[in-house]
């Protein structure tokens, strides 16, 4: 089937506040498990399967904070027309 329509949203259910709450609890899941594994390396520790879980953890993290701004960069324009609409509304409302 043929893409007539045009372009097509990578996340369509995603919308600009969904990113950004999205964003923020990926960017503090990074950030703790950063803070645990530098913990570690600095303790000198040996590391048993918690730290190891702890490194696949950091790296999803850090997977999926790329993927989201991968998301953002592609549907950054579809969130500014959605945007736009509300606002138009918004304006056409009031002047009623």
């Amino acid at each position: 089937m043929s893409q007539a329509n045009g372009a097509r949203r990578l996340q369509p259910k995603m919308t600009r506040g969904g990113f950004r709450v999205q964003f923020v609890l990926w960017s503090i899941w990074t950030a703790l498990q950063l803070v645990m594994l530098v913990g570690n390396l600095v303790a000198g520790t040996v590391w048993d399967l918690v730290d190891y879980l702890s490194l696949a953890a950091l790296i999803l993290g850090v997977v999926f904070l790329g993927f989201l701004l991968y998301v953002r960069h592609h549907d950054g324009h579809f969130w500014d027309q959605e945007e736009a609409k509300r606002a138009d509304w918004d304006r056409r409302g009031r002047a009623l």
